[in-house]
């Protein structure tokens, strides 16, 4: 006859094997809910990351734009008929000429970069619209200027290029005609 103290003693490690059992299962889920929930804040930074330079290299065609805005004719030919205008934008109201140093940044974190580059990709001379001028005449043109919005955020070795087409209107010295 078997008595009751030796069916106790060979069941006393089974709940201890149990236990550890479903710790490890808890301890891995936990785990794996740790590294999703990481990967899933590196996405939101990435995503956020990318929305900032997007909207830097915009700003940079935006200060462009309101700079061509106020050009003058002269400022205008001069200016975008020989190399690039570059602009660096310092913050989103202001802006300085040439190219961002590597200490220039638009945002006081000094996480963002953006610059602008304009150019005139050409221009198209307007037939009938000849204004005379003691001994020469000016045509009216329509100048085609590339604007090129760059942004970059160093910290994370990020850029952002967009590339625009904007057309002003303008004058052409008499000087530049040329008859082919």
């Amino acid at each position: 006859m078997k008595t009751e103290s030796s069916v106790l003693t060979r069941q006393e490690g089974a709940a201890l094997l149990v236990a550890l059992i479903v710790l490890l299962l808890v301890s891995m889920m936990g785990i794996s809910a740790l590294r999703s929930s990481i990967f899933s804040g590196r996405v939101a930074t990435s995503v956020q990351a990318d929305a900032m330079t997007f909207e830097a290299a915009e700003t940079a065609l935006g200060v462009t734009f309101r700079n061509l805005a106020t050009m003058s004719n002269q400022e205008l030919y001069s200016g975008l008929a020989g190399p690039a205008i570059e602009y660096c934008v310092r913050s989103t109201n202001t802006s300085a000429s040439g190219p961002c140093a590597s200490s220039d940044f638009m945002d006081e974190r000094k996480l963002l970069r953006a610059q602008s580059t304009s150019f005139i990709a050409g221009y198209t001379m307007r037939d009938g619209f000849a204004v005379g001028q003691t001994g020469a005449s000016n045509i009216f043109v329509d100048y085609q200027i590339n604007i090129l919005g760059e942004s970059a955020m160093p910290t994370l070795h990020l850029e952002n290029f967009h590339l625009q087409e904007a057309l002003k209107f303008g004058i052409l010295p008499a000087s530049e005609i040329r008859e082919d």
